[in-house]
């Protein structure tokens, strides 16, 4: 089910990573290694991404817009 989801997800241009480990960080690290070459928009209804991207966000990245609703 999940290789389904991500071959779809990929399929229509969206940036798909699979976590073995902590997912948070990981989304965290790829939405802010991602946003080295262009604007990136974080959803999620936690605030643990929000308080994440704090601690991984560089200077020399593009913005990172966080929203914490998917409405």
């Amino acid at each position: 089910m999940i290789a389904l989801i991500r071959t779809t997800l990929t399929k229509v241009g969206c940036y798909v990573v699979l976590s073995s480990g902590d997912a948070d960080v990981e989304i965290v690290k790829s939405t802010v290694y991602l946003s080295r070459r262009s604007t990136k928009t974080l959803v999620d209804v936690d605030t643990d991404l929000h308080i994440l991207i704090l601690r991984y966000f560089e200077r020399d990245n593009k913005t990172i817009y966080i929203r914490s609703d998917v409405n």
